[in-house]
């Protein structure tokens, strides 16, 4: 009578403890969160090619995102229009230098004394490794009106932006940027690549596996039940969950289970209870969502015994 009562303390006490951990488990978690991750750290290849390593981080994409909205972005307004989550964000911020020119000759002159004479310059820009390449044009009437003396105008530019995205054995991220700039109107430098300088890169990508805490997610399982007293076969039921999403679970609590076991009487009813299981086919290979965890077992007689219970859910 005295063991049947210790054994009821126990079984008493793991359920208390059970109950604490279900209520505090979000307080818990917010403990053990490792610290701030440390700020990206950023390798100039050259100046408009740049790498950038940072790890995965809810909280700086928070910052960044915040930082677009301050500049009222328009992707982040469609992106928030559409309820879309992001996953990665970033910002790459060149420039061109300022150039200035006193006594340029001009590039082509016209004096026919008409009123068709010009004279035409092309205004160049420089790239990070020192080359220039024409960005606009200006042409000015010597014989025209006082409104009509210049005509100014800008080349068709593009840019390209080459990402590449990379993740390291370490767990941590790398992005590689790189800015040039064409002018494929001219004859003089059609084809030609001209880089544009870097000034600053953020970039920011949520944790790939966030994990979630789910009070209320009861999934069906198999378990096999063994204790000192008997191996049973059962069905389980676990009551919450940690994980991924509902279905990708690391951990599962609060699992009764009924099963049954042989004996020399026969067959007979077996009732078990695990509190925690934790999911290592997460590091087993060939091995997906399968449990372990310990396991207080009692049969119709009243025999109580301890052991473990491994478990596969539905």
């Amino acid at each position: 009578m005295f063991d049947k009562t210790i054994n009821i303390v126990k079984v008493a006490i793991a359920i208390i403890v059970v109950g604490f951990l279900y209520y505090q488990f979000d307080h818990i978690l917010e403990m053990l969160k490792p610290p701030t991750p440390p700020a990206p750290q950023i390798v100039r290849i050259t100046d408009n090619a740049w790498r950038v390593e940072f790890e995965a981080s809810k909280r700086t994409v928070e910052e960044l995102t915040q930082k677009l909205k301050d500049s009222d972005s328009k992707i982040l307004a469609e992106v928030h229009k559409r309820s879309e989550k992001i996953d990665e964000i970033g910002r790459i911020t060149a420039e061109l230098k300022q150039t200035r020119k006193l006594n340029q000759a001009s590039a082509h002159v016209y004096l026919k004394g008409k009123k068709t004479d010009h004279h035409f310059i092309k205004i160049y820009a420089t790239a990070s490794d020192g080359s220039k390449f024409p960005i606009a044009w200006a042409m000015f009437h010597p014989n025209k009106e006082k409104d009509k003396l210049w005509k100014t105008g800008t080349y068709p530019l593009k840019f390209y932006t080459d990402i590449i995205e990379t993740e390291q054995p370490s767990g941590k991220y790398s992005r590689y940027v790189e800015l040039n700039i064409r002018n494929d109107r001219m004859k003089e430098t059609r084809g030609n690549i001209y880089p544009l300088k870097i000034t600053d890169v953020k970039w920011a990508k949520n944790p790939i596996k966030t994990k979630h805490f789910y009070r209320w997610n009861p999934r069906i399982g198999i378990q096999a039940i063994f204790t000192s007293e008997f191996f049973a076969p059962a069905l389980d039921l676990s009551i919450a969950s940690y994980g991924r999403t509902k279905r990708d679970m690391d951990w599962r609590f609060i699992i009764p289970s009924i099963g049954g076991a042989n004996n020399k009487d026969g067959t007979e009813i077996v009732f078990g209870f695990t509190p925690i299981q934790w999911n290592f086919g997460n590091i087993v290979p060939l091995v997906e969502n399968m449990f372990l965890g310990p396991t207080v077992a009692w049969d119709t007689k009243g025999m109580m015994s301890y052991g473990a219970g491994f478990s596969i859910p539905f």
